[in-house]
């Protein structure tokens, strides 16, 4: 018997979750449990660790996965969601997600998609996949363009360090990164780490 918990905040979009779930257990039966199926952001230790948490991050940080791995560390999450952009995607993984899935083409794939994950497999969404792609190609553009110390410092932007924080990360003065920075606006022609930020993460 698997296990699954679903949070998601729109109650109609849980419920289809729980149809598909129970017409895909109805065929093969003791399959899946769904253990709970709450709204956004109510889940806490009380709760029994499902194998499997089915996510919507929809109108959530990507935090909330973090959160969450906190809380049932054996757990697999996966991601059911509408929300596509490579930023969010990359950020649940990095969170600990380990599948994500569109609904708008996905939904079908659901169960499938359960068992890939507790075979210590994951299952992302073609869509997804295909702007991971695009976007890994984009970003060797810019690898092919910034040295090694320029593309850990542009990195070092991206996590969100300050200039002195990436200079005692990599051992170096502050004025260095400094030089860094401005060499590194030149190449991408850019003028902002907002800009840095959108080219490379985009």
């Amino acid at each position: 018997m698997i296990t699954v918990g679903i949070i998601d905040s729109d109650e109609q979009a849980r419920q289809e979750t729980q149809r598909i779930l129970n017409t895909k257990n109805k065929a093969a039966p003791n399959q899946i449990e769904v253990i709970f199926d709450i709204g956004k952001g109510r889940v806490d230790r009380t709760m029994t660790a499902p194998d499997v948490l089915i996510l919507d991050i929809e109108h959530q940080e990507p935090l909330i996965v973090e959160h969450v791995k906190s809380l049932f560390p054996k757990t697999e999450i996966v991601i059911l969601t509408n929300t596509c952009d490579v930023k969010t995607v990359r950020s649940c993984f990095r969170h600990g997600a380990v599948g994500y899935l569109l609904k708008q083409t996905c939904m079908d794939s659901l169960l499938s998609a359960i068992k890939i994950t507790l075979n210590e497999g994951s299952f992302v969404s073609p869509g997804v996949n295909r702007a991971l792609i695009e976007q890994s190609f984009k970003s060797k553009k810019y690898e092919d363009l910034l040295t090694a110390r320029e593309l850990q410092i542009a990195n070092g932007i991206i996590e969100g360090l300050s200039y002195k924080m990436i200079a005692q990360k990599y051992t170096i003065s502050l004025d260095t990164v400094r030089i860094y920075i401005k060499r590194i606006y030149r190449k991408l022609q850019i003028n902002s780490k907002g800009e840095l930020i959108a080219q490379l993460t985009a």
